[in-house]
């Protein structure tokens, strides 16, 4: 379990931890987020410093179906209806301008990417209203939908929409790409670099960075880490870790596979895109999602996979699995901003609710504005609307972190002993089977079974007793 299909990218620009340098700023987290901000800093002139605790892709970029299209499922007639239309309205520009700058990006550096056709469609009767909403929304947003009673596909279709034009790619030729970039750009990508601590010095005008590697400062950080690390406060409470899971598959000869991207509504929920493997064509099935560290077995995801691949495609062969995290803000909107704390030199861009490939662009660009003073392009939708939404996630988290902040449990593994309290906010970890870690459900944070972080916004590993 937890082998992705796609490579690991190809960076060939190792570099030394920057010890005691001073950069304009210092990016954190080596993913489509944070590549994307140093390259449009760098190309401002700054000087900047890509710090990556593991390697570049290694959190959910790496992990991605890559589908970049501005049809997400039913995210703009659900923001219509919880929020307002200007709300749709702006999520869908900042989207469109994520994916047109990304478009360009991959053109002018020899990132293949295949134009198709997104399709959300209704597996059953039961999600039809759904489908017809989106496409009723969409239409009144400008996007060019078309609405079908059906689609000759090997999966039941009720209705679904589609919109044409849009594309898909493989996420490490664009990491790849990102990476050459940057450093191209004069900036650094350091990997291996774990930031553990941020200390705010306004006087000084500069932060020091304190990292497993060294230390460092800059005149601003940028946290593109997915849920924002070292944050205790109203932004990491708003989000909601979950993680989905991916399988590719050989079809059988003779196979039949539709072209283009879907997304299911309703149950079960399922993510389909095809890829051409140099000759040989790869089916990409996703689905089973759960918040993190509340599931059953979670090898049980894997195989509800495989039965809907084999109902559907007889005779497909599974070559891969793995799975990826993701965190849903509870306002439906991507978090851009600066931090409440850092004294306004700290920054976070993430939270794309698996629509990363569109939103890092514009998350990043609009962080590039606030970092530069300038007027921001982009906007996600209204803050006051997002607010309400997130003190109600930070009652309801605080009150979770209350109740199990005071226990402690060990567990024996491979002759050691670890915590299982997450080091971040006290969080009661749960064992992931399939992929053999110990996963906190409250905010994300993930460790292996011997207790080294992963992932998520803990910067410490688990304590050994």
């Amino acid at each position: 379990m937890n082998t992705p299909f796609w490579p690991q990218p190809v960076t060939n620009h190792p570099v030394d931890f920057p010890a005691d340098a001073h950069v304009d700023v210092a990016v954190v987290g080596a993913g489509f987020t944070g590549l994307i901000t140093a390259l449009l800093l760098a190309e401002e002139g700054r000087s900047v410093a890509v710090l990556e605790a593991r390697g570049v892709g290694a959190g959910a970029s790496g992990s991605t179906t890559a589908k970049t299209t501005l049809l997400q499922g039913i995210r703009l007639s659900t923001l219509a209806r919880t929020h307002s239309i200007d709300v749709a309205a702006d999520y869908l520009a900042a989207h469109r301008f994520g994916q047109g700058w990304l478009r360009h990006f991959c053109e002018d550096n020899a990132v293949d990417a295949h134009t198709v056709s997104a399709f959300t469609y209704a597996p059953t009767e039961d999600s039809v209203a759904d489908i017809r909403r989106e496409y009723e929304v969409a239409q009144e947003l400008g996007l060019p939908v078309a609405l079908h009673d059906n689609l000759l596909t090997p999966f039941p279709v009720h209705t679904a929409v589609e919109l044409p034009e849009q594309f898909q790619l493989n996420p490490a030729d664009l990491l790849t790409a990102l990476a050459r970039r940057v450093t191209d750009a004069g900036a650094t990508v350091t990997e291996g670099a774990r930031v553990t601590d941020l200390t705010a010095d306004d006087e000084a005008g500069r932060v020091t960075v304190t990292t497993t590697a060294g230390d460092m400062t800059a005149g601003h950080v940028v946290l593109a880490t997915a849920t924002p690390i070292l944050d205790k406060g109203t932004s990491t409470m708003s989000l909601v870790p979950e993680r989905s899971y991916l399988c590719a598959y050989d079809p059988a000869p003779g196979s039949v596979l539709p072209d283009g991207m879907f997304l299911s509504v309703g149950s079960p929920g399922i993510s389909l895109r095809t890829y051409l493997d140099g000759e040989e064509p790869r089916l990409l099935v996703g689905g089973a999602g759960h918040r993190t560290g509340q599931s059953r077995d979670t090898n049980e995801q894997i195989a509800e996979i495989d039965a809907w691949t084999d109902e559907h495609f007889p005779g497909a062969r599974r070559t891969h699995s793995w799975s990826a995290q993701d965190y849903h803000p509870v306002g439906m909107v991507p978090l851009a901003e600066t931090m409440s704390w850092g004294d306004g030199r700290v920054h976070f861009a993430g939270a794309y609710s698996k629509w990363g490939m569109t939103g890092a662009p514009a998350a990043a660009r609009r962080v590039t504005d606030l970092i530069l003073g300038r007027p921001e392009q982009i906007s996600f939708g209204s803050p006051s609307v997002v607010g309400s939404a997130a003190t109600t996630a930070t009652q309801q988290t605080g009150a979770v972190t209350a109740q199990v902040s005071n226990i402690v449990d060990t567990v024996r593994d491979r002759n050691r002993q670890v915590s299982r309290v997450c080091p971040h906010m006290g969080g009661t970890l749960a064992w992931n089977e399939a992929e053999q870690s110990w996963d906190c459900p409250l905010h994300g944070s993930r460790f292996t079974a011997d207790g080294a972080l992963l992932e998520g916004p803990a910067t410490q590993d688990l304590k050994r007793l």
